[in-house]
């Protein structure tokens, strides 16, 4: 059964796939949709609160590598030892996570495929795994925009190339006020190989029919999983209206 802490109030965050028009850019700079306030972490594990997650339909088995390159290893860090270890691309949302409300994002946590290091907004060490790909997924890009317009999080969680600077010249314009976010709903891996993940998140509310989906690019470079950013600096692909969430995988903190 996963879980939702709620930590104190820090400043507001800023941008990913947002909700409302006045930052329609920042919908398209980053790509996810949230509905809460809230604090970062300290680089502890974050206190709890009770909310299923749910498990939905089962995702794509595909395998193929997009985006190619190598998978780099490293060292663990100090406290850094996520226990996952199961290479099948998931059917049902983990089911050892808590979630974390980050400034205006709800973020969630595994204890077996992390993130095992949180320090502010920022957070790191994911499994090597289907799992641990998509934990990073929803992480970063919610972590990206609510930390924005600070360069550290990307820095830290996106890959470095002419698409991450692109994004890095785009921040200042990212403004979110609390309750403009859309929260994540669900997920898909779309394709997995131990260097390459694609991961489609949904983000919005069934209720409201606003939900939407966007592809991330996720690459295991220096011992972790980090975000392919696009050319233009966009964290995932165009979002894209969907009815509901059949053929995802619920999963939401809120």
């Amino acid at each position: 059964m996963a879980r939702r802490t709620d930590s104190d109030d820090e400043p507001r965050g800023n941008g990913l796939l947002i909700v409302s028009a006045v930052i329609v850019f920042v919908v398209v700079l980053l790509g996810v949709f949230v509905v809460v306030t809230g604090d970062g972490g300290d680089g502890k594990p974050d206190s709890a609160a009770s909310h299923a997650s749910g498990a939905g339909a089962p995702s794509s088995t595909a395998g193929q590598n997009n985006g190619g390159g190598t998978a780099q290893s490293s060292p663990p860090a100090d406290g850094c030892k996520p226990t996952d270890t199961n290479q099948k691309v998931p059917t049902t949302a983990p089911d050892d996570v808590t979630w974390s409300l980050v400034k205006s994002a709800a973020v969630p946590r595994s204890k077996s495929a992390g993130p095992m290091l949180v320090n502010g907004v920022i957070a790191t060490c994911y499994a090597h795994t289907p799992r641990g790909a998509v934990l990073a997924a929803v992480n970063t890009t919610y972590r990206v925009a609510v930390g924005a317009p600070d360069k550290a999080p990307v820095e830290k969680l996106v890959l470095p190339g002419a698409g991450r600077d692109a994004l890095e010249a785009q921040l200042h314009t990212v403004d979110i006020q609390p309750g403009e976010l859309a929260q994540v709903a669900g997920f898909r891996v779309v394709s997995y190989t131990p260097d390459t993940a694609v991961v489609t998140l949904v983000n919005g509310s069934s209720d409201a029919h606003s939900l939407k989906a966007s592809d991330v690019t996720m690459r295991w470079a220096d011992g972790d999983w980090k975000v392919v950013p696009r050319d233009d600096g966009q964290l995932s692909t165009p979002a894209t209206p969907v009815p509901d969430l059949v053929g995802y995988i619920q999963f939401g903190g809120m």
